[in-house]
């Protein structure tokens, strides 16, 4: 009987240490996660985007006729008046053919005048009255034309504003539609950006944009949305364009600009906040594991990601509620169901967790 006994309590003990063993072996597998809980949206969107200036009206002026550039008057970042010549073409050319028009001209128009007025003493055909007119309307507008292209010897500025290139030099032949000067206004400069589609979809409701520039620190320039692309780029990416005041002088085209966006949040808005790294795609489909403080368990739950911010957050509008813990980073190595053991929070005297 005694031997029973001793033979009891062996197996006994053997059991409890091989289930001790076992439950350590369980909570020592279990991974160690970083737990956050889920903030809700603020009721303001807000997201930022880099961008570039660009001069509203940016135009290359070119001749309309054919020729030796005879002078280049101005010279890259030169400030131009409305009117202020700025090229000039050999003209010679254009001089010769001109006068020899004006003189046939002079001829055509004096016969026309006798043909007329022998007409209206019915000393003439009405025949030869039309020949006469018509050989006048032809010679007008051949007159015309060349004064016209003695006039296209010259560039003038349309508009008031700098100059951006100087394509072509003294001596340098020059064709029709050949740009030779570039041109920009200074009164109105456009910050273009580059937007997803969440943030296009939003285009129409009210928003505050502002600009920064890296070259003016500490300054803030009110925009206003001048125009967003109908059509995603090969990025999948909206152009918006955004004009700056035109008292703006400071900022010329090509600084490069970072453009915030506020959006208000529309009444009852349940969406929330999540960092970056809590999200895990999966076939398109995007997913946070949700833990289960009871079980020490996570669960992969599926998320609507609405637009991802500047700042590491994500916006997801619908699958999670404020309040809920969600593991911050590694999802990847994560499965559903999972055994996790989150991190030790620090604490305000230990920050970095050194000690």
């Amino acid at each position: 009987m005694v031997k029973v006994i001793k033979t009891a309590m062996v197996l006994f003990a053997v059991v409890t240490v091989a289930a001790g063993c076992k439950n350590r072996s369980q909570t020592s597998d279990a991974m160690l996660v970083d737990i956050v809980d889920v903030e809700g949206h603020d009721n303001v969107r807000h997201t930022e985007y880099p961008g570039q200036t660009e001069a509203k009206d940016n135009t290359d002026l070119s001749f309309k006729v054919a020729g030796i550039i005879k002078k280049v008057f101005v010279k890259e970042g030169d400030r131009v008046t409305q009117g202020q010549v700025l090229v000039r073409l050999d003209s010679r050319d254009y001089e010769t053919q001109l006068a020899a028009t004006e003189s046939e001209y002079r001829q055509v128009k004096a016969e026309c005048e006798r043909v007329i007025a022998m007409h209206a003493e019915k000393a003439v055909s009405d025949n030869n009255y039309d020949k006469a007119r018509s050989g006048l309307e032809r010679i007008t507008a051949k007159l015309k034309n060349h004064q016209d292209q003695l006039e296209d010897c010259v560039i003038r500025a349309p508009y008031a504003g700098y100059v951006s290139r100087v394509y072509r030099s003294d001596n340098e032949a020059a064709g029709p539609g050949i740009p030779v000067i570039g041109l920009f206004t200074s009164s109105g400069i456009e910050v273009v950006i580059n937007v997803p589609e969440t943030e296009y979809a939003r285009r129409d409701q009210k928003a505050t944009c502002e600009a920064t520039f890296s070259a003016l620190p500490g300054r803030v320039f009110p925009l206003r949305l001048t125009s967003v692309s109908q059509q995603a780029n090969g990025n999948q990416l909206f152009q918006m364009r955004l004009s700056l005041g035109s008292d703006v002088h400071e900022v010329t085209p090509g600084m490069s600009a970072m453009v915030s966006i506020r959006h208000e949040a529309t009444v009852g808005d349940s969406k929330t906040m999540v960092p970056v790294g809590a999200i895990y795609n999966e076939k398109g489909q995007a997913y946070v594991f949700v833990f289960d403080q009871a079980k020490n368990t996570v669960h992969k739950t599926a998320v609507e990601v609405e637009a991802m911010l500047a700042d590491g957050r994500a916006v997801i509008a619908q699958g999670i509620s404020a309040g809920q813990q969600i593991v911050a980073s590694g999802v990847g190595k994560l499965h559903d169901g999972q055994q996790v053991k989150p991190l030790a929070k620090a604490s305000k005297e230990n920050v970095g967790k050194l000690l």
